[in-house]
């Protein structure tokens, strides 16, 4: 679980950061993290392929936080994963910004040697939406396949709950630290997870859920993965990220076709007319598998499960998954329950095995209430802690109307990096995204 490097795995990736580009080519270069731990300023220095913050990060060589967190994950029962560990993904280091440690609660499954689908969609998902990806998550479960996902509010969580009702294997990938419950009426599903497959993370325990970590996240679903299954989304939404970023790991992507005159069909169906894989039942996507996986697809429990998988309400409810139809509802209030954490601190007071904790009224009463905050200041507060590009983004976004991601191809911005700051901006609630995929300031 722990072996001499994870010390300094877990301070590599610290300095490096998420979805770091630089990493891979250090640890490659390297070998190991020790031997870049005791690097001299002069030879920090002479590393010409990474930037100056990188190096002035690597020249700081306290191990007081990785202690920190090297010491929870131990007390906790948290697997830590790193680059050059035996049981790192191979499918991530194919990847052009790997993570540098994986931290796992609950028990991977073998993903060189099983066939893995991404199953994604939107939050605001319809009733043909969770039918449709209940029962596809359910039939795959059932023939062996490992379902992952984000653990989101919508298809997310629905394929989770099926996977877990078909007796299957599901992973959910966190866009925050391991020791967070997001969304905090996640908490039941999270535990479910722990004991049905594994809820793992690049962000060490106690980072909270930033709008900017999810596109990070996405990279991982994807890679993760042989395949990808986008349920529902509009043109811009955080599904059709994780499509750009499947199809540039070279991942297959599959998409549910839905009405023409939806708003949530608009990103599937925008796939299928670029190419994407139909997707009108589980059978088209296991059997695309068919010739390099057939030994580990349960054919005669993908049989079984077709009187099984009709969607049933109480099957969410019972992991604490709301079955109302949220479809046109505005998402809930962002908010995440957390253990363990104090400030940047890592608390290394034991807790129980996959027991997650919610955060107390009062700090739920907080977050409700800053939500609601209107004024110009608190928006400047938010966009500050935005990367250069969203804070672009949002400047050249009207301010009296809607637009598209395309907009801003004249000013240099490629429709993926606009999809991107876009949810960015949606998620942190400077932006609300509005029917046909268009986007406009709150």
């Amino acid at each position: 679980m722990y072996d001499d490097d994870s010390l300094y795995w877990i301070w590599l990736a610290d300095k490096c950061g998420p979805a770091s580009k630089s990493f891979a080519r250090i640890a490659d270069r390297f070998g190991s993290p020790f031997e870049v731990y005791r690097l001299e300023p002069e030879e920090i220095d002479a590393l010409d392929f990474i930037s100056e913050r990188l190096k002035s990060a690597l020249s700081q060589k306290s191990l007081e936080r990785s202690y920190s967190i090297l010491k929870y994950c131990k007390q906790n029962k948290i697997e830590i994963i790193s680059y050059g560990s035996r049981k790192y993904p191979s499918s991530l280091k194919t990847l052009e910004d790997p993570p540098a440690v994986l931290y796992c609660a609950g028990r991977l499954p073998d993903f060189d040697k099983r066939l893995c689908i991404g199953v994604v969609g939107t939050r605001k998902i319809s009733a043909y939406g969770m039918q449709t990806s209940y029962k596809i998550s359910y039939e795959m479960a059932a023939a062996n396949i490992c379902v992952i996902s984000g653990m989101a509010l919508g298809v997310d969580a629905v394929s989770a709950c099926a996977a877990i009702e078909a007796g299957g294997c599901t992973v959910a990938v966190l866009g925050c630290g391991i020791d967070i419950v997001y969304p905090k009426a996640h908490a039941k599903l999270k535990n479910s997870i722990c004991r049905n497959g594994a809820v793992i993370t690049e962000f060490p325990p106690s980072e909270p859920p930033n709008a900017r970590n999810f596109p990070k996240r996405n990279r991982i679903i994807s890679g993760l993965s042989q395949g990808v299954l986008i349920v529902e989304g509009n043109a811009a939404s955080g599904a059709m990220i994780t499509a750009e970023r499947a199809i540039s790991q070279g991942r297959e992507v599959f998409a549910l076709p839905g009405k023409i005159n939806e708003s949530n069909s608009e990103g599937p169906n925008a796939l299928i007319r670029k190419g994407a894989n139909v997707a009108l039942g589980s059978e088209d996507i296991i059997l695309h598998y068919d010739f390099l996986y057939h030994d580990a697809i349960d054919y005669r429990g993908l049989k079984k499960s077709k009187h099984l998988s009709d969607f049933k309400g109480e099957s969410l409810e019972k992991y604490g998954v709301s079955s109302e139809v949220v479809y046109g509802a505005p998402v809930p209030p962002r908010s995440a329950g957390r253990i363990g954490v104090n400030d940047n601190k890592i608390s290394s007071e034991p807790k129980n095995e996959f027991l997650f904790s919610e955060k107390t009224d009062k700090e739920t009463e907080t977050e409700e209430n800053r939500s609601e905050e209107h004024g110009s200041d608190s928006s400047e507060r938010v966009l500050e802690g935005l990367d250069a590009l969203t804070k672009r983004v949002f400047e050249l976004m009207p301010i009296d109307r809607a637009c598209t991601p395309d907009e801003f191809i004249s000013s240099g911005i490629g429709i993926a990096e606009a999809i991107t700051s876009l949810t960015i901006l949606e998620i942190s609630g400077l932006a609300v995204s509005l029917p046909g995929g268009t986007y406009m300031r709150k």
